[in-house]
């Protein structure tokens, strides 16, 4: 437990990777709800915001911290929450994972401001300013990803795509999707429950600005991976065109070589002095027949 800021109105206290028994402790001096200590401690739960009658509120956001394991919850495996409780005169933030978050607050925030100055509302503010430009970087990187794809599939060679580095990028934006969603309904109710300011107001224009962000970038990717299988699609259709075309060929001339390789007796053309070569102009004839039909299908 550590004491992050503390003054005349309130005071801030951090909880990293807390026992229940420890959280029960702090939960029990303020007066916490017994179910949003449970969503504390439960890794994958989602943004939310409550308040109760007791004039505590608690809000779960989630910050941008890639795993480097795959995980059945793919919201786990690329974010890591903070639960935020808050009231008259206390802030307790509780995090599982460690993160840069609260120092560059107290740095850019805490350092530039007289103490008896600093309240809850701009504390609440940082921590979710904070959070949220977590998922800046990983967008702006996804979406060069998604342009270097772009380039392979129009520009040079669709083949040098490997279907799992798309699947990668689609899962790590529909991930931050499904954050940043619950984390715009959460703030919803927060500006619902408190005053309407300015302030709330930007948090909640930053969070649709990454929200559009990550899904324009679900939307590109899903576009690239329809033209990839098209692509691929296209590239097998000509791929048995070409042996079709080939089959067409070669069918007429084996059917003709088959019959004149049955060797019966009485073939009379098998004694004829030009049988030989007059069966190689059918053959070729038919050849050229064949050749200007597809000519004509457009199938050349």
């Amino acid at each position: 437990m550590q004491t992050i800021f503390e003054n005349e109105k309130f005071k801030w206290i951090n909880l990293f990777n807390p026992t229940k028994d420890e959280l029960d402790e702090i939960a029990a001096k303020n007066s916490f709800q017994k179910l949003t200590i449970e969503d504390s401690l439960e890794p994958g739960h989602l943004p939310k915001y409550e308040s109760d009658d007791q004039n505590v509120s608690f809000l779960l956001i989630r910050f941008f911290n890639k795993e480097n394991r795959i995980l059945r919850n793919n919201v786990r495996e690329f974010s890591h929450k903070i639960s935020i409780y808050f009231g008259a005169d206390f802030i307790v933030t509780v995090h599982q994972r460690e993160t840069d978050i609260f120092d560059k607050i107290q740095k850019n925030f805490l350092a530039n401001i007289e103490p008896s100055k600093v309240m809850i509302r701009g504390i609440l503010y940082n921590i979710i300013s904070e959070t949220i430009k977590t998922y800046e970087d990983p967008a702006y990187q996804m979406d060069k990803e998604v342009n270097q794809l772009e380039h392979l599939i129009f520009i040079d060679d669709f083949r040098k795509i490997e279907l799992s580095t798309l699947y990668k990028v689609k899962r790590e934006a529909n991930a931050c999707k499904k954050i940043l969603d619950y984390t715009l309904e959460a703030l919803k109710e927060y500006r619902a429950d408190n005053k309407k300011t300015s302030s709330s107001q930007d948090l909640y224009e930053e969070n649709v600005k990454m929200l559009h962000l990550h899904s324009q970038i679900v939307d590109d990717v899903q576009s690239l991976l329809s033209i990839y299988l098209s692509l691929n699609g296209q590239k097998s259709n000509e791929i048995m065109q070409t042996l079709t075309v080939f089959s067409a060929f070669f069918l007429p001339l084996t059917f003709i070589a088959g019959i004149y390789g049955m060797n019966f007796v009485f073939m009379p053309e098998l004694n004829y002095k030009f049988g030989y070569p007059i069966c190689l102009l059918v053959m070729l004839l038919v050849v050229i027949f064949i050749y200007f039909w597809f000519k004509k299908k457009r199938y050349l």
